[in-house]
């Protein structure tokens, strides 16, 4: 749920082939009666739908691994991945993303170029409500209720899927986290319901309904007319039924059954979910944050209905891919570790167990039990990156020379990039 420091990271620093990727089919969307008709059918057997839709043809067959950083950092991406994604997220009313680079619009351009010569499949995370007109409310219910800023925001997200179809191959965008998880939220309160999409008077937005069936319905309608090669994901937030999934200890079947309902209630026809474990290291909210009870459990405790943490996140996942069909890409998942001496919960080297949940049995024995049980809930992709600019990176970010011995100088200690290489050396598994 925390978007901002990461957005100031990114304005700081711009202020101061594994797949021959085609573009995709897509069905029409009508305002208001616009139905998904790429939305599989649930398939009310009990078990994930694991078919292969016909819109993400162009993506790895294989549960596959991606990291976060701009080009300028390519050097050191990490090379057998085949995901690298990027935040765009910028203030509209002072240039925003497209002004990061000379000509306008010429960041987006070179990332989508340089991650395509390198063999990966470009993603962008789209994060302009938010900032528009400097505001930094989240959520953003003062700008979606200014139709001032709404019509410029439907130019900037136009710019981007026009920049996108120029590129010609398949790019994935995530669209505006959490944005989809705090209306779900907040559904039965009329005084946040209320979006300018018609009412922004954007030639585009004509005739679609001021709320989020409008608004979900127009970004979908714009994708299939200014760029068809792009797969739109929408965020599925953990919290957005009204409790947290592992604070609360909720039912993760009903939450997740629940968010699917609403999504699919705004009948608007996105391709992929996006979801999250969590939005920093689990050393940085204890130590930062003074949160307690923030690691994720691995084993089986009867407090947890006999789950650990990671199964009751693996049913959560698993329903949605049951009632919707869609597959799910995790995202922005924390990169610490509890493993090496480099994580030593100081700025830049947080401890967690995400990352070595997945990998360390790989690294140990070649287990890859974990991956394959989220696998069969639907999960293709599994992106790392710091979601707070002082938690844990892949990359040497703090350049401080923290570095554990016979590790890397990487802030995780490299055990990210070890741990991938493993996982792809062995053979990745296999999706339908």
């Amino acid at each position: 749920m925390r978007r901002l420091l990461l957005w100031v990271l990114i304005v700081l620093l711009y202020s101061c082939k594994k797949n021959d990727l085609q573009p995709v089919e897509v069905a029409p969307v009508t305002p208001q009666t616009g139905k998904p008709a790429t939305t599989a059918t649930p398939t009310g057997n009990g078990t994930a739908t694991n078919s292969w839709p016909k819109t993400l043809s162009a993506l790895p067959k294989h549960v596959a691994f991606g990291t976060n950083g701009d080009y300028s950092q390519s050097v050191n991406y990490i090379k057998e991945s085949d995901y690298q994604y990027q935040y765009l997220a910028d203030d509209i009313f002072t240039g925003g993303w497209a002004s990061w680079n000379y000509p306008n619009g010429s960041f987006a351009k070179n990332f989508l170029e340089k991650t395509d010569k390198l063999g990966k499949i470009p993603v962008f995370t789209y994060y302009n409500l938010v900032p528009a007109k400097n505001r930094y409310e989240d959520p953003a219910f003062t700008n979606l209720n200014d139709s001032e800023v709404m019509n410029k925001y439907l130019d900037d997200w136009k710019l981007l899927l026009q920049i996108c179809n120029t590129f010609g191959k398949t790019v994935i965008i995530q669209y505006e986290p959490d944005l989809f998880g705090y209306m779900q939220f907040y559904k039965n309160d009329p005084s946040k319901s209320s979006i300018k999409v018609g009412q922004s008077n954007h030639p585009d937005a004509k005739g679609f309904s001021n709320d989020l069936k409008g608004l979900a319905q127009v970004i979908v309608s714009m994708r299939n007319k200014y760029a068809p090669n792009v797969l739109l994901g929408w965020q599925a937030s953990q919290w957005a039924a009204g409790l947290g999934l592992i604070i609360n200890k909720p039912n993760p079947e009903q939450m997740a059954t629940e968010t699917a309902n609403y999504y699919q209630s705004l009948q608007a026809p996105f391709d992929l979910i996006f979801s999250e474990f969590s939005d920093s290291d689990s050393g940085y909210d204890q130590v930062v944050n003074n949160k307690f009870n923030t690691v994720w459990s691995a084993t089986l405790f009867p407090a947890n209905n006999d789950m650990n943490d990671f199964d009751r996140f693996q049913r959560f996942l698993k329903k949605l891919n049951q009632q919707t069909g869609q597959k799910i890409i995790l995202w922005q998942i924390p990169i610490g570790n509890t493993l090496t001496k480099t994580c030593n919960n100081k700025s830049g080297h947080y401890k967690d167990n995400k990352a070595e949940y997945f990998l360390q049995p790989v690294l140990s024995n070649g287990n890859m039990d974990n991956i394959k049980a989220y696998q069969q809930a639907g999960v293709i992709a599994f992106l790392f990156g710091n979601g707070i600019s002082n938690c844990t990176s892949y990359l040497d970010s703090k350049k401080d020379g923290i570095t554990g011995a016979g590790e890397t100088m990487d802030d995780d200690g490299g055990y990210l990039r070890k741990g991938m290489k493993a996982y792809y050396e062995q053979g990745p598994v296999q999706v339908n």
